[in-house]
């Protein structure tokens, strides 16, 4: 139960309909949350579809619809501040809206990547390439390493609508993983022979690799605020697997 049904005298009659209400409110910001992760697993997967596909036209559909995740993002700004005006939460609703506020933080920085990779599909056209620019161990290292950061990060905004913790060990076990797949993509271009692709265009690949292994961090730091709310524990910096053993432990 919320702070808020506490703070309120038994016989109040208008106690239940403000819960109720407050209830909407934050079920509102986790709608907005979510709609706004759902645009960046689309952004991310176009903007990688951009790069193996060496597609321009996908890189600019990425770009133009960057804005549509910034306006959510204020959306969320505007809520935050909307509940905490009118509600005026304390303790357990007061930790809610700020990790909500938080986790809606990460949701726009994961998009600001996605858009970044489109940027750098962009820039490696400004050398001309005959052919495909990718050879097929890249192209399949890239798909793997998008797999890996776009299914973390969809699992992370989920657990967000019920702060699931169990959810969110999953998210922890799979840094391992990312990271893995990241390494494998950046020994392959750390190769010295890149197919005939020039400096520049070698850099943006690079970039690219690295955006999308911070969409996968974005997912861990958003299971980080989930697990806070649920269990009331800071667990950003704790050890990772004696984290898992120990809440794995707990049953979860």
């Amino acid at each position: 139960m919320s702070d808020t049904a506490v703070d309120k005298p038994a016989g109040d009659l208008t106690s239940g309909h403000t819960v109720r209400r407050y209830d909407q409110e934050l079920a509102k910001l986790r709608a907005i949350i979510l709609q706004m992760g759902e645009r960046v697993i689309d952004q991310t997967q176009v903007a990688v579809a951009a790069l193996i596909e060496d597609d321009e036209s996908q890189a600019y559909r990425v770009l133009d619809r960057e804005p549509l995740i910034d306006y959510l993002s204020l959306d969320a700004d505007e809520e935050v501040f909307r509940v905490i005006a009118r509600r005026q939460p304390t303790a357990v609703d007061l930790r809610i809206v700020l990790a909500l506020s938080k986790i809606a933080g990460e949701v726009e920085r994961a998009g600001d990547k996605a858009a970044r990779i489109a940027r750098q599909v962009l820039e490696l056209h400004q050398q001309e390439q005959d052919g495909a620019l990718l050879v097929e161990p890249l192209r399949d290292a890239f798909q793997r390493l998008d797999d890996k950061a776009c299914c973390m990060f969809e699992r992370s905004v989920h657990a967000v609508t019920t702060f699931d913790v169990t959810q969110s060990l999953t998210i922890f076990e799979d840094e391992t993983r990312l990271h893995e797949a990241a390494h494998a993509l950046h020994d392959l271009l750390s190769e010295s022979d890149t197919d005939g692709l020039v400096p520049r265009q070698t850099i943006a690949l690079f970039h690219s690799a690295q955006a999308l292994k911070h969409i996968g961090n974005h997912a861990s730091s958003i299971a980080e605020q989930v697990i806070y709310v649920a269990l009331g524990q800071d667990v950003r910096y704790r050890n990772r697997e004696i984290l898992i053993e120990t809440l794995r432990h707990r049953g979860y």
